[in-house]
């Protein structure tokens, strides 16, 4: 192999040497064998014509020597793109035009693919993440529910098929204090298995212990790795020391790996999860992770974790009749079926902007090899073989693909980053590790060479299988005559505009998907408000008077901010949940079964603060204390549900109460309905609806709550003065990401606003595309026809029908391409159903509008060479070769 190596690199070193070495020996080799056709009696020129015949010529001969040589491969292969370069070079404007249609659609490519590959394709960080699995308590009419802490414990207790089980609650935010003003952190709270589970080891330091979960030995803490360098610096020696997270002193016990999975969750450190005693097992609020035994299957498992509750509920029948345990593979829930669909459709939506883009430069290198025919004849004829010839017309097109990928990228990089700034903070889940890697450049490569026949093999077929003496013969001009090579070009037309026709009835379904989300009905006004969770701490306060009291003191102090109007407490921000799911029954019809419907505790001030219409009765107010009657205001949606047909008004209904202080349900309460108000999009704005009730803050006490503000003037200026306020009741108590009512109800869009902009733009570009392509192909056919335009002009034939002859033409492949795409479109959108939001698959104003734009694009694209053909002085075009 070095030999080998050595020698072509020496001869590649003194290629002209050996070049001239052969030309030197092949000659002496003619007049050898022309000396002896000469001694036979031959003349000189007989004997050389002779000679020239039996060996095809000099450098006939001198190529096959070439070809036997070793590494003639290589050198051919240098050849062929020395010449693809130089040739490229010549016609700038080609060159320029086929590598911008390859990098912008290499460039989207990669940029989606990374998107794909790292949330869809690559394997989860953690190891052996197969054997991760997720366990839910499933109700009697439901899949999965959260877990409660009794059930949780239970299950740790009993469960053999596990090495190891972890409880996680929904977490909260805690301040830091370490100089200057308190920093929101969010702390994910989890019980001491949870590391193991995930089998994630720390950089530094250490994890829970098996006994951290026990009060009094629960204050500490590990961090992730992007805190520890952001808010500590790094510092090595930060393990064992103190630090102030809400008021309360923790000590920083380890420090977790950085670019790991961990490091993209949103928790920002990990505090241990304990139980209140005695554990409640009818709230349900954590998650639980597991992982399985080695050659324990989930099928095992589940059978396992169903015998379990299945005693659970036979102990408890009175809560848990019926109630089972559901077990998933972690890496099978990570990603919701929505997103899926929606990176699918982006894929396929780049696949099919390659595509036409292959198509189009198909096109182009037709034109292109029609205008070289006499080139090409001329090779041929002079000896080389039509496999040479493919050959070096594929290498042209692999010099395009290269050149294109390397700017796609660049372009690639830089649109993926883009996608990243505009999706919302942790909307990708922590397992997807999406970067521009390896695996991106590798698809990258295989897409390239890929491309690179796509659009270069039929061209170049078309072009060696020429007959050279036609060819030679016509000068170039009748290649492109055959009608056989002009369906061929409309049928790559057609291809182009059938893709793009699909790709913009998508798009076109998305954004008015889009527009009519946002211009759903909010239920209350988004002007002047503001929102942000308000981290009040758990505590020892049973009944509440402690919480109830800060809660005062805050309201007191925001009130009294210049500019405010109103402000309020709840358990649940706007379009951000209700807080609380609870069974729920009327009082008159006691044998029905309880449903669920959202349970909001919320200050009078909430409905006043998001303006909600009152339909009947009244607001609750500053009479509705711990001392008086129970009451509720429910909506109306919670109206249709429980009592239909008939007033609310004066009803009772029965549910729980929430334990002050703490996360647990209390006991049923009969709570009286005094008012009905209009729905609030509380679930999210494509929430088909929101039953819901609202009670008094007042009457039940409670944690995890957010504070809503009503005011005027600039927000950011407003939430700094909200936030100063809030510090003079507690200076430990920061505002977690305070928000205006527009940026809550922006982000509950976002992941719908960038699908339908990405498939827009990429349909856009498709379009774009595809009537360069009509342009491009309707431009050369028509410029092969000056003379026959020349002759229909001598003959009387007017502008405008020479105008009209050419725009039927080129509208033909449109048509039959449009036809195509709506048939494809039905496919497409039948399987974008589940994106869409109450916009119809087969929506006629949508194939209608993208229809007529494709035709008037189109026909724009066609009108122009038409124009130009039908401006063409008739004596020019008659003389014309």
């Amino acid at each position: 192999m070095f030999n080998r190596a050595r020698y072509l690199l020496h001869r590649w070193l003194h290629r002209q040497r050996t070049e001239q070495d052969l030309d030197d020996e092949v000659r002496a080799y003619f007049d050898m064998l022309v000396d002896r056709c000469m001694a036979r009696g031959l003349s000189r020129e007989e004997a050389q014509r002779a000679v020239r015949i039996q060996f095809e010529g000099l450098e006939q001969v001198k190529e096959r020597v070439r070809e036997g040589r070793m590494g003639a491969a290589f050198e051919t292969t240098l050849q062929d793109i020395r010449y693809a370069c130089r040739a490229l070079a010549k016609s700038p404007g080609f060159t320029f035009f086929a590598v911008l249609t390859i990098a912008l659609a290499l460039g989207a490519n990669a940029a989606i693919f990374s998107l794909v590959d790292g949330v869809l394709l690559k394997s989860a960080g953690y190891p052996h993440p197969e054997r991760i699995v997720q366990i839910w308590e499933k109700p009697p009419r439901g899949e999965r529910n959260a877990v409660s802490g009794a059930n949780y414990l239970d299950w740790a207790k009993q469960a053999e098929s596990f090495e190891a089980m972890a409880a996680i609650s929904g977490g909260t935010t805690l301040s830091y204090t370490g100089g200057g003003d308190p920093q929101s952190l969010r702390a994910g709270v989890a019980s001491p298995p949870y590391f193991d589970v995930l089998g994630i080891k720390p950089a530094l330091g250490r994890t829970f212990a098996t006994d951290e979960d026990q009060p009094g030995r629960e204050q500490v803490t590990v961090l992730t790795h992007r805190l520890w360098r952001s808010t500590f610096g790094g510092d090595p020696a930060i393990i064992g020391r103190s630090i102030v997270l809400g008021g309360v002193s923790y000590t920083v016990i380890g420090v977790m790996p950085g670019s790991s999975e961990l490091d993209r969750q949103v928790p920002d450190l990990w505090i241990p999860l304990t139980f209140a005693t005695p554990p409640t097992r009818n709230y349900h609020y954590l998650r639980a992770l597991a992982r399985l035994k080695s050659g324990v299957s989930l099928e095992q498992a589940q059978a396992e974790m169903s015998s379990i509750a299945g005693a659970i509920a036979n102990l408890y029948p009175d809560i848990k009749k019926d109630w089972s345990a559901t077990v998933e593979r972690h890496i099978d829930r990570i990603v919701t079926p929505q997103m899926r669909t929606s990176l699918t459709v982006l894929m396929w939506a780049v696949a099919a902007v390659l595509m036409i883009g292959c198509a189009n430069l198909a096109n182009l290198l037709m034109a292109r090899a029609t205008l070289r025919s006499r080139e090409i004849a001329l090779r041929l004829a002079i000896g080389a073989s039509r496999g040479r010839m493919i050959r070096l017309l594929l290498t042209e097109s692999l010099v395009l693909s290269v050149c294109g990928a390397v700017a796609g990228l660049g372009l690639g990089y830089g649109l993926l980053k883009w996608i990243q700034s505009l999706l919302p903070p942790f909307y990708l889940p922590a397992e997807a590790n999406v970067a521009m890697d390896e695996r991106v450049l590798l698809y990258l490569i295989a897409v390239t060479l890929v491309t690179s026949i796509a659009f270069g093999l039929v061209p170049a077929i078309q072009a060696a299988r020429r007959d050279s003496a036609e060819a030679l013969a016509e000068g170039g001009r009748g290649s492109s005559a055959g009608q056989r090579k002009v369906y061929l070009r409309h049928a790559f037309v057609a291809l182009q505009v059938a893709a793009a026709f699909i790709l913009l009835v998508g798009a076109g379904l998305l954004i008015r998907s889009f527009e009519r989300v946002a211009a759903l009905d909010l239920g209350f006004e988004t002007e002047g408000l503001i929102a942000a969770r308000l981290p009040l701490e758990l505590g020892d306060d049973p009944d509440g008077i402690r919480l109830s009291q800060n809660v005062a003191r805050i309201l007191e102090e925001v009130r009294a901010v210049p500019g405010v109007r109103e402000a309020a407490v709840a358990s649940a921000l706007p379009l951000r949940g209700w807080g609380n799911g609870m069974p729920t029954r009327m009082a008159d019809k006691p044998n029905e079964a309880a449903t669920g419907s959202g349970f909001k505790i919320v200050t009078p001030g909430y409905f006043h603060a998001l303006r909600l219409r009152l339909v009947a009765g009244r607001y609750l107010n500053e009479q509705d204390t711990s001392g008086s009657l129970p009451v509720i205001v429910v909506n109306e949606s919670f109206v249709r549900q429980y009592s239909p047909n008939e007033s609310a008004i004066g009803k009772r209904a029965l549910i729980n109460k929430l334990v002050p202080s703490r996360l647990g349900r209390g006991p049923v309460t009969t709570w009286e309905i005094v008012g009905v108000v209009a729905d609030e999009k509380g679930s999210g704005l494509e929430s088909p609806s929101d039953v819901g009730a609202y009670a008094s803050f007042a009457q039940n006490p409670t944690v995890g709550l957010g504070l809503v503000v009503k005011g005027a003037g600039e927000n950011p200026a407003l939430i700094k003065s909200v936030q100063r306020a809030v510090w003079n009741v507690n200076k430990h108590l920061v505002l977690d990401n305070p928000q205006t009512a527009e940026q809550l109800k922006a982000d509950s869009m976002a992941s719908r606003k960038l699908t339908s902009s990405l498939l827009g733009g990429f349909a856009f570009l498709a379009m774009l595309l595809a009537c360069a392509g009509i342009y491009g192909v309707l431009s050369f056919v028509t410029a092969r026809r000056t003379q026959e335009m020349g002759i229909r002009a001598a003959m009387g034939a007017s502008r405008a029908d020479l105008i009209r002859l050419v725009i039927r033409g080129g509208s033909l492949p449109v048509m039959i391409g449009i036809v195509a795409g709506l048939g494809g479109s039905l496919g497409l959108t039948r399987f974008m159903e589940a994106m869409l939001f109450a916009t119809n698959p087969i929506d006629a104003p949508t194939l209608v509008g993208v229809s007529g734009l494709f035709l008037a694009v189109a026909l724009a694209a066609c009108y122009v060479p038409a124009w130009r053909a039908a401006r063409v002085d008739p004596m020019i075009a008659l003389r014309q070769d």
